[in-house]
Order: structure tokens, then sequence, then C-alpha cells
């Protein structure tokens, strides 16, 4: 067990890239955790121990959010993922208050571990719409995972799971991203595939159509902050 309280709290900004211009058009902000020896923790490691207390995991989350924004690089849209259990019930409001003071934000729902996950993302997604706060369904075509219909239709974003990538040889696996990216694009959702770590994975994006794509090709464009800030518990 991880000693919470020792931990400072920091982030990272991985970019989504077009992958025919090359250019950013926005970040995913990911939470990154640290012993006091500057050791790193990893996320998962951390958010799975939280899962044993909701109000900590809530706590955690709000504190991570908060920190992703405030340290944001300026003018590019924002995206944050949300774990529909740290927020659900009295915790959703008060995100929202948070997210609400910025204009470029988009919330990043998981919802592919159960039936009752994707229960919930669904209510969340509507509390984030009717605050009028875009939202992308993140993960789609991840092992073991689920898909809501009514998030797909809905959402305004489609990120597409690093595990199509194995699919690039095989011509069944490719025909349905491909037709989901047209779905996409008949609805006017933007798609980002990622897991990029080559220049094939890069061609491969670009031959399917997809809007943009992250991932470890581009690491020497990833943004961490200066500071770092203790976690409170309390």
């Amino acid at each position: 067990m991880i000693n919470l309280s020792s931990l400072t709290l920091s982030c990272e900004y991985q970019p989504f890239v077009d992958p025919h211009t090359l250019a950013i058009d926005g970040y995913e902000a990911l939470a990154r955790f640290y012993l006091p020896d500057g050791d790193a923790v990893a996320p998962n490691i951390v958010f799975e121990q939280l899962h044993e207390s909701t109000e900590l995991l809530a706590a955690v989350e709000y504190q991570a959010k908060a920190f992703q924004l405030a340290h944001a690089p300026s003018q590019q849209r924002i995206f944050i993922n949300v774990d529909p259990h740290a927020v659900d019930g009295p915790h959703t409001a008060k995100l929202i208050r948070l997210l609400s003071h910025y204009e470029r934000v988009t919330v990043e729902i998981i919802e592919n571990t159960c039936i009752n996950d994707a229960q919930l993302a669904n209510q969340l997604f509507s509390q984030f719409k009717q605050a009028d706060i875009k939202v992308a369904l993140d993960d789609i075509g991840a092992p073991h995972s689920m898909l809501c219909v009514d998030l797909m239709m809905n959402v305004d974003y489609l990120k597409f799971d690093r595990h199509w990538l194995t699919h690039i040889t095989h011509s069944e696996g490719v025909q349905l991203l491909i037709a989901l990216i047209n779905f996409a694009k008949q609805t006017n959702k933007q798609c980002i595939l990622e897991g990029i770590e080559t220049e094939a994975h890069l061609a491969f994006a670009r031959d399917i159509g997809v809007d943009l794509v992250q991932g470890f090709l581009f690491k020497s464009w990833f943004i961490r902050p200066t500071r770092s800030q203790a976690l409170c518990l309390a």
C-alpha cells in the first residue's frame, strides 16, 4: 500500500496532432504522482487504492482536475479524464462549477467496464451537456470493453483505443474502424486515434481519415508543469 498523504501531484499534457500537417490541436491532461524521493508512481496504482474510499477518490480527482486546468497551455483545447465513480452524486456539481470557468475544456468519459459503469457514464454525460461542456467517449475498442450506443451517438468526440493498431494487417478490423470513423464524420464528431508510436502508425492514421492522433511518437512535445503540489487528503 502506498502512503497517499506522502505523494505530490503533478500532470502531463500530451498533444493531439493533425496527422496530415503535424500541427498541435489541443492537449490531454493526465495526472502524475511522485514519492518524496522524486520517484514516479503509476497513476493506475494510485487510483486503484483510492477506489477503496469514494470520498478520498473524489477529493483527489478534484485536486487533479483543478491542477491540470490551472497549469494548462493557454489558448489550447484541453481534455481531462473523469472517473464516473469520483464525481457521482454530490461531487458532480462541484466538478461542473470548476469546469464551467474554462471555455475550451472537454471531458473524457470511460464507460467500458460493466453495465453499471455505462449507466453512470450516461447520467454524467447528460449533466455535462446541460452545462454546455463538450464530452469525448474514451477507449473505444479497448480489450474487454463495452460500448454504450447512446453515448456514442451523442458525444462530441470519439477516442479510439491503441488496440485498433493491432488490426492494421487485418482487413475486418480496419473496415470496422473506418465504418466508425465514417459514422463520426456524418454526425459531425471528431475522431482521435491513440497509441501512435511509429511512422507506420501515423501513415495508417492518415489513410483511414482520423482527425487527430496522440501517442509517444510525439513524446518530445509532451509538457509538464515546473511545479507540483502536495496531495491533500483532508
